[in-house]
């Protein structure tokens, strides 16, 4: 895919990936799109209008109906390459993955969120609705797309004993068929389509520290910094995933100590956990800053930054210039044809 927006301005790239989601999926099933869409290269950007996200729901809902735009939405293997894809897979569990989702919602300063109401284990009473004094509730296709993503994303997480209840009680099958379009025109017609409740099967608690992240290509990122060998393997730990959280309670546990202990380990040799992280994750956006066309907002956010401001101000303190200056100085398109 080209480069997208080489500005530092924030951008919706979470409805542009579901506006690609959408499309691969309808693709995949060879479903017809709809007329006047723009170009491919518009749509592998961060933004995309809002006319373009209407129809490409309506032309769903005209072939299918709700049943077929929330089977199309759980189809998240089709963002399988996108840093957005990567960070919300990162969850360990069905809270991490909700808690990664809210903080998607801060960073894109989405006007809807999905609320949870109560919390216990094995349960999660959620509510997609209007972030305060952001205008109006959402209508109903837009919380059944999310509503899709999220199940998609536990399904591929492989969560056990996934089961789902809208508002008013209503259990929805999770299988397309009759029975579940019957619950979903119920829950559409009742106002219920923007509430939900997840069942899950808990898995029980480790009781011994954290295993070591398997190595991938970006586990190497921080290998040549001048650190002993306890801040590597931390640094290892958030080029994992760096769209984790990473406490300094989190990263003392995975390494089987305790979080004073941590820190004054890493405090003799002029190091914090939070200097450690945040230097791992600008390597890690650097890297795809460079090798990738992929949004500079969506680069934020799935290196964990807490929204584009964060990103482009912690990214200009390490490397001396923004991300989108850097992209721009070293990046592929700044780079020689041969």
């Amino acid at each position: 895919m080209p480069a997208m927006h080489d500005d530092d301005g924030p951008t919706d790239f979470a409805s542009a990936a579901m506006v690609r989601l959408l499309l691969r999926a309808m693709a995949a099933q060879g479903l017809a799109l709809p007329p006047g869409l723009p170009a491919p290269a518009a749509l592998a950007g961060s933004h995309v209008p809002l006319d373009c996200k209407r129809a490409v729901v309506q032309a769903v809902l005209a072939q299918g109906g709700p049943v077929l735009l929330l089977h199309l939405a759980r189809q998240v293997h089709g963002l399988q390459g996108d840093p957005l894809h990567r960070a919300l897979l990162g969850a360990s569990d069905v809270p991490g993955l909700l808690a990664r989702w809210q903080r998607l919602e801060r960073y894109v300063h989405s006007g809807h969120q999905v609320s949870v109401l109560s919390d216990s284990p094995g349960r999660m009473a959620l509510q997609h609705r209007a972030r305060p004094g952001q205008g109006g509730a959402p209508q109903p296709p837009e919380s059944l797309a999310v509503l899709g993503v999220l199940l998609g994303c536990c399904e591929a997480l492989g969560v056990p004993g996934l089961a789902l209840h809208l508002g008013g009680g209503t259990a929805l099958p999770l299988s397309a068929g009759p029975d579940q379009a019957a619950a979903l025109a119920s829950a559409i017609a009742q106002g219920h389509a923007s509430h939900w409740a997840l069942h899950w099967q808990p898995a029980a608690v480790a009781a011994l520290p954290e295993a070591t992240p398997p190595p991938g290509p970006q586990a190497s990122l921080c290998d040549a910094l001048p650190w002993p060998p306890l801040a590597h393997q931390i640094a290892r730990r958030v080029l994992h995933d760096p769209a984790g959280e990473h406490s300094v309670h989190a990263l003392a546990r995975s390494q089987g100590q305790a979080s004073r202990t941590l820190q004054r380990h890493l405090a003799a040799h002029g190091l914090s956990c939070r200097a450690i992280a945040t230097e791992a994750r600008t390597r890690r956006a650097a890297q795809w800053l460079l090798d990738t066309p992929h949004g500079i907002a969506e680069i934020g956010f799935a290196c964990g930054f807490a929204d584009q401001p964060h990103f482009t101000r912690e990214f200009a303190r390490q490397v001396g210039m923004t991300p989108a200056r850097y992209r721009q100085a070293f990046g592929e398109a700044a780079r020689p044809a041969c």
